[in-house]
């Protein structure tokens, strides 16, 4: 069981972006990436392990609109269908080299102009390009 998960929302429309282009961008950026069956394991030389799987069950529309509740971000979200799932193993361990979890979210994000939530805080960001 994972101890965080984050999430980056985004719509399906328009091509949008799977496991595999994101493995492309996240290795175009000196991230170690291996392909599994559902999941890709990512990590920056000898720091955490990082899972990022892609999600396109029904349930995502219905998360990303109660995570968006009360939030600027609540229409936008409402229309988005898709994720990814950042698991998180040992979250301190995550959060003290802090880095590889920061290239992962600012890559997906950007490559979906998505919509970024935390599990362990709460805290949920826009994209900084619109999408």
């Amino acid at each position: 069981m994972p101890d965080g998960v984050s999430m980056i929302f985004f719509r399906s429309a328009g091509g949008g972006v799977g496991l595999d282009e994101a493995a492309r961008l996240l290795a175009d950026r000196g991230l170690q990436v291996a392909r599994g069956e559902h999941a890709l394991s990512v990590r920056w030389e000898d720091g955490p392990e990082l899972s990022v799987a892609w999600s396109a069950d029904p349930h995502v529309a219905e998360e990303a609109a109660e995570i968006a509740e009360g939030s600027p971000f609540a229409d936008q979200l409402s229309r988005c269908d898709v994720r990814f799932e950042i698991g998180i193993e040992d979250l301190d361990e995550v959060l003290d080299e802090i880095n590889t979890l920061i290239e992962v979210q600012c890559t997906l994000q950007d490559a979906t102009a998505g919509y970024l939530f935390n599990s362990w805080n709460g805290e949920l960001s826009g994209p900084e390009k619109a999408g």
